[in-house]
């Protein structure tokens, strides 16, 4: 078997450009990392991928479910401090939020029995378990949590002085929060993710291997909120929440080794951080390097 090569013909290279004005998502930047070919197919001709796994239909639709449902359910408390009794009256909504995303999602589909029963519980379970994690924060903790920004879209330019034109980085970002005084970027994330896959020693070879998918994302992330108004000189960190591993609670990205790693997104971090991107960007833009694909 031969890997597919695509050379990068004059209307590829208008077309990238169309994604650098629009905006290219960290999720289209890992997915060039994964594998050039997949980016090609997907940002240069559009073609949307089909899932034919029935279980990551539902693991992606789980997703989508537990996101809406979190978003409704925080939306009357933006910009207010959280009280037990803001988390209380979500519980009692739990139920009906979740059947109303359902409903949404599965628009004929049967809810009351087999695996979608399943499904349902699960969302609902994993909610729950997250709202115990906030009453926790505030009662044992003692923190002082404001949620500022859900499923907010941000963007930012980076330029790069070898191409011609600014290059966009757009997407969306689960949660903003203030805790403690501290900005909080959270990713929500219903598969499991270990706290040590958030940690890099230096940015060398960042871009380069996709086990740093998440890093890049969440890096991202702080570089668009970077000049964001809510900012206002305050400390950055950025993180997961894992649905499948709630008890580790909010796992940060990290710089440098075990317990003494800097957990604040500081202007250095940015800035190395940019300097990686601006070379995996450069890669794509290069009309000599083609796309070719990954395999095993």
């Amino acid at each position: 078997y031969q890997p597919i090569v695509v050379p990068k013909s004059e209307s590829v290279m208008i077309r990238l450009k169309e994604i650098a004005e629009k905006g290219f998502s960290p999720s289209a930047l890992t997915s060039y990392i994964r594998n050039p070919i997949d980016f090609y197919f997907q940002k240069i001709l559009r073609i949307s991928e089909v899932e034919e796994v029935e279980e990551n239909i539902a693991l992606n639709t789980l997703g989508t479910i537990i996101h809406n449902a979190l978003e409704e359910l925080y939306e009357p408390y933006l910009n207010q401090f959280l009280a037990l009794h803001h988390l209380e009256a979500m519980e009692t909504k739990i139920e009906i939020v979740i059947l109303k995303y359902f409903k949404e999602e599965y628009k004929e589909g049967e809810i009351t029995k087999g695996k979608n029963l399943l499904a349902y519980e699960v969302a609902k379970r994993n909610v729950y378990n997250f709202l115990q994690l906030e009453k926790k924060s505030i009662a044992d903790d003692g923190d002082a949590i404001k949620v500022l920004l859900l499923e907010a879209s941000l963007n930012c330019e980076i330029t790069i002085d070898s191409l011609a034109f600014p290059i966009k980085i757009a997407g969306k970002v689960d949660r903003i929060e203030e805790r403690n005084g501290e900005i909080r970027i959270v990713d929500y994330k219903t598969g499991k993710v270990d706290g040590n896959s958030l940690k890099i020693v230096d940015f060398s070879d960042l871009t380069s291997d996709i086990k740093n998918e998440k890093i890049i994302q969440l890096l991202c992330y702080a570089l668009m909120f970077e000049n964001h108004d809510l900012k206002q000189n305050k400390d950055v960190s950025a993180g997961i929440i894992s649905f499948k591993n709630m008890k580790g609670g909010f796992l940060p990205f990290g710089l440098g080794k075990g317990k003494h790693s800097e957990l604040l997104i500081t202007n250095p971090i940015l800035e190395d951080f940019k300097a990686e991107l601006s070379k995996l960007i450069l890669e794509i833009f290069n009309p000599e390097i083609p796309f070719r694909e990954k395999i095993g």
